[in-house]
């Protein structure tokens, strides 16, 4: 099994609701995944922009990669949480702990996925900057490969943080994310419809 995930996020009370989501997809045959998806996004990666999924410029581009993966063999993530019902201890000083709700979201994640029913799982993420700098990336990586190990020890589990410039796949997942935050801010339920039953979508578990 082969995870490609991204998150989406709104922590200014100016800018409406303030959620954090996880988002991507799992599947099987990833190397037809990527090599159909270089197709879709060949024509934009002529542009001289990098291609990413906040720039208006690709937005035809988003959606052919919803549609893409409507037409391959994928389960479609998303892991929702609004901040103001996360308990009281992810906050210190009334700042979240952004690290701690990333974490556990991620964990509920993989425990809903049933990842223990697979003998391979690649977990590819989208890097992101910690506060803490370095010494913290390496400190939550090592929580979650903890965790993947002990909760699923006879699954052999990879988690890799990697930027979506060097993985089209990531970038794929970073457009699934940026257009399920779309969905989160306006309360619209258009998309997971559309997708249906290929979506796993988990709401505040926190």
């Amino acid at each position: 099994m082969n995870i490609y995930l991204d998150e989406s996020y709104n922590l200014q009370k100016s800018k409406g609701k303030m959620f954090i989501s996880i988002n991507g997809f799992a599947v099987l045959d990833d190397k037809t995944l990527r090599k159909r998806w270089k197709i879709v996004r060949k024509e934009y990666a002529k542009s001289k922009r990098r291609i990413h999924a906040t720039d208006s410029h690709f937005e035809k581009l988003r959606k052919k990669s919803i549609k893409l993966l409507g037409r391959h063999d994928v389960n479609i993530l998303s892991i929702f949480q609004l901040t103001q019902e996360l308990p009281f201890d992810y906050f210190d000083n009334d700042k979240m702990r952004f690290d701690s709700v990333y974490a556990n979201l991620l964990k509920k994640l993989f425990i809903e996925m049933s990842l223990g029913e697979y003998k391979n799982v690649k977990i590819i993420i989208d890097a992101r900057k910690h506060k803490g700098g370095q010494l913290f990336e390496k400190k939550f990586k090592k929580e979650i490969d903890n965790f993947l190990k002990n909760k699923f020890s006879n699954t052999n589990c990879i988690y890799k943080p990697v930027p979506s410039y060097l993985d089209v796949l990531v970038e794929l997942a970073d457009f699934v994310s940026n257009t399920f935050y779309k969905e989160y801010q306006t309360d619209s339920n258009h998309i997971f419809e559309e997708i249906g039953f290929r979506l796993i979508q988990i709401k505040n578990p926190l």
